[in-house]
């Protein structure tokens, strides 16, 4: 199965899926959460030309996940290291079929082109995956209200 990954515009009609998925995985963690403002983060972190960017995968025309490579979702421990990977979802139905290996391998690319030389992440749940993805652990979990952090050299 041949799975796409493409740069979210701006004006493309999948910001709102894409915000969908974000508000649906992520807003709980923010009870002060604000979906106009999602909105216009979003937007912001969908560039053409540079860093941040969002990529969206495809299953055939079906969106199924994504992935935002920015500079402003750091972990406040290493805030001076990135660019930083946000908001990687792959929607349920679509998980076990290389989804988000293929976004996390698509975003290291194009990272790379624009002169990132590592990519940095936070995550509360998912340290094991990232790891069998080649990234590497910075900090490991402490507690349920801590992140674990990771890296990869591009």
């Amino acid at each position: 199965m041949l799975i796409e990954c493409e740069l979210l515009p701006q004006d493309s009609p999948l910001v709102e899926t894409v915000l969908s998925w974000h508000w649906d995985a992520f807003s709980r963690d923010h009870a002060d959460a604000d979906l106009d403002e999602w909105r216009v983060q979003l937007r912001g972190r969908c560039r053409a030309d540079g860093i941040p960017f969002t990529l969206v995968a495809r299953l055939g025309d079906e969106p199924v996940g994504c992935i935002t490579v920015c500079h402003d979702d750091a972990d406040a421990r290493f805030a001076d290291r990135g660019p930083w990977l946000s908001g990687v979802v792959v929607v349920g139905r679509a998980r076990n079929l290389g989804v988000g290996r293929r976004l996390l391998d698509a975003a290291a690319e194009r990272a790379r082109r624009l002169g990132a030389t590592e990519l940095w992440l936070h995550t509360g749940a998912a340290a094991r995956f990232y790891e069998r993805c080649g990234y590497e652990l910075a900090h490991v979990k402490q507690g349920l209200e801590d992140d674990a952090v990771l890296w990869l050299a591009l």
